[in-house]
């Protein structure tokens, strides 16, 4: 799980929260307009990404294309986006940086009639090479609340 702090945010470089936020922007359209293969090229060859609800953990580029392949028809021709929110972005190394934010993926189909999907908190780690970030590791939690009230992915 990726680096958070227990005390309030210091001021982070400006640079490096635009980096990070124009990452995603190149990202994240990718998987949207359903280019998977450009996609997984935006994770380092043995990245992985996780789906703490459902319990599953793909490692590689390759695993992540032969997934995400056989996941996108479950949207059909239906326009799916994701929305992010409340970035909390730490440099933890020269070349590494903790991203933790808020998800929400809006699904819209033939008619203009939207449905959101369960919120989610996502712990990335990115990695910076020849110039380039690149996703090391994604956790995905999404927010199904417990009986007590609590989110049930809390650790």
């Amino acid at each position: 799980m990726p680096h958070r702090s227990s005390s309030a945010p210091t001021r982070g470089s400006a640079e490096l929260h635009v980096e990070v936020q124009a990452f995603y922007a190149f990202q994240l359209p990718l998987l949207e307009d359903r280019k998977l293969e450009e996609f997984v090229l935006t994770f380092t060859e043995d990245g992985s990404y996780a789906q703490v609800k459902d319990g599953w953990e793909l490692a590689g580029r390759e695993n992540l294309l032969a997934a995400m392949s056989q996941a996108i028809p479950y949207y059909g021709n239906k326009i799916f986006r994701h929305w992010f929110d409340k970035f909390v972005i730490e440099q933890v190394a020269e070349d590494e940086i903790s991203v933790v934010f808020r998800s929400l993926v809006s699904v819209t189909d033939e008619t203009g009639a939207v449905v959101l999907e369960p919120s989610s908190t996502v712990e990335d780690i990115l990695v910076r090479r020849d110039g380039r970030l690149f996703t090391r590791s994604r956790v995905v939690r999404r927010d199904v609340a417990a009986p007590d009230g609590a989110p049930a992915d809390a650790d």
